[in-house]
């Protein structure tokens, strides 16, 4: 059996700082990479670790990769699927700024 952790490791998908992928999404130069970083702030999105940007993107295929108002709540990317999960894992929740930006919620 192989370890999880292992192959988060070798296939480089777990050394990018959540700060970094989620700035990366919310201007969407993450978008327009291709290798590593797409598929790292994919896995980011599905985790709950970040969640989709302000606005609308496109990537590098020319795909439109929506904003964050526009997914419903509690879809993948959404600020409700991201809080659930990351509540699950007992991490801190995201909060969204003035700015529609967001960041973890301070220690309470």
């Amino acid at each position: 059996m192989t370890d999880p952790t292992l192959e988060a490791a070798q296939d480089g998908l777990d050394h990018y700082p959540v700060a970094f992928l989620q700035h990366l999404i919310d201007n969407g130069q993450g978008w327009t990479q291709q290798g590593d970083l797409p598929r790292a702030i994919e896995r980011a999105l599905e985790d709950g670790t970040c969640v989709l940007g302000p606005i609308a993107h496109r990537d590098y295929h020319n795909n439109v990769i929506p904003a964050r108002s526009a997914v419903e709540p509690g879809a993948k990317g959404s600020l409700p699927y991201a809080n659930r999960l990351r509540a699950e894992r007992g991490a801190p929740l995201l909060v969204e700024n003035e700015d529609g930006t967001v960041a973890e919620s301070p220690a309470g």
